[in-house]
């Protein structure tokens, strides 16, 4: 059974999802010339020159090796067809969409790619909805029963007497006063690029956002995410692609958020109706 968190009454309002809004949750991978995208990207001309190539637009990083089970993992890509979700009327008019459920992939990013989605469909879209990570209290109630998944660090030993010396000996290759004159090998990895660690979402800092049918999104590994959330008319299918391991607390955790004051947490939809009697189209109140 997951564990329960609460979370005071609160509406939050949704923004348009940008590379750059996003970036402290994960990515987004959309075309560069069709959205107003200023994360840096590498295009080369591909197919005998019909084509252009954009390398690297999402960072798939296999974090496993965290894990205490040191079971392996393997790419896997599996198919979400998601129905839309009902909301709520609040007395004001508003339509709401209420978050119950947060889940996170703790050595994994995992992305999910619309299908058959149009960019100009109105009556159909989806939202992610996502929250930061808390600093965890080895002392609180919530670490105890979490059981996070990510090892404890090594508590650091203060260097002996000896071995500072040893490490300001010269060097015998360039008689230099440096321990080594290699470069250690460091990885650059942005914030949404590394494992959040093992705190519980931070309910107050919830985001949402809403997505265009040409944009797809990939969660940074850790990232407290709601499951994925289809709005208007009709289901859409979703590609995702993760690493896993089986192992059932590495691969996928979850909490449930409860009400504290019987509101509860909500995203603010607006319905209105389309010209033609079409149906609804699906609006972000910003």
């Amino acid at each position: 059974m997951p564990l329960q968190i609460t979370a005071p009454s609160r509406l939050i309002r949704v923004t348009p999802l940008t590379g750059k809004a996003f970036q402290d949750f994960g990515q987004v991978i959309e075309n560069p010339s069709t959205h107003n995208d200023t994360t840096p990207r590498t295009t080369v001309s591909a197919n005998q020159g019909s084509a252009s190539k954009v390398l690297d637009v999402t960072q798939m990083l296999n974090h496993y090796y965290l894990a205490s089970s040191q079971k392996p993992a393997r790419p896997v890509m599996n198919m979400f067809i998601c129905k839309p979700r009902k909301l709520r009327k609040l007395s004001s008019g508003q339509s709401v969409l209420s978050v119950e459920v947060l889940e996170r992939h703790p050595f994994t990013p995992q992305t999910f790619i619309p299908m058959g989605l149009d960019k100009t469909d109105k009556s159909t879209t989806y939202l992610v909805i996502v929250a930061p990570t808390l600093p965890l209290s080895p002392r609180s109630r919530e670490a105890a029963e979490l059981s996070p998944p990510y090892p404890a660090p090594a508590p650091r030993r203060k260097r002996s007497l000896k071995e500072r010396l040893l490490g300001a000996r010269p060097n015998p290759f360039t008689n230099d006063y440096a321990p080594s004159t290699t470069p250690p090998v460091t990885v650059d990895l942005s914030t949404s690029l590394k494992p959040k660690g093992p705190g519980l979402p931070d309910l107050a800092s919830l985001r949402a956002f809403i997505a265009r049918g040409d944009q797809a999104v990939t969660y940074g590994p850790g990232t407290w995410h709601a499951p994925m959330v289809v709005l208007g008319q009709r289901e859409v299918e979703f590609v995702v692609v993760q690493h896993a391991n089986g192992v059932a607390v590495e691969d996928c955790q979850e909490v449930e958020v409860v009400s504290g004051d019987g509101g509860g947490l909500g995203v603010v939809v607006e319905e209105k109706g389309s010209d033609g009697g079409s149906g609804e189209s699906v609006k972000a109140k910003l």
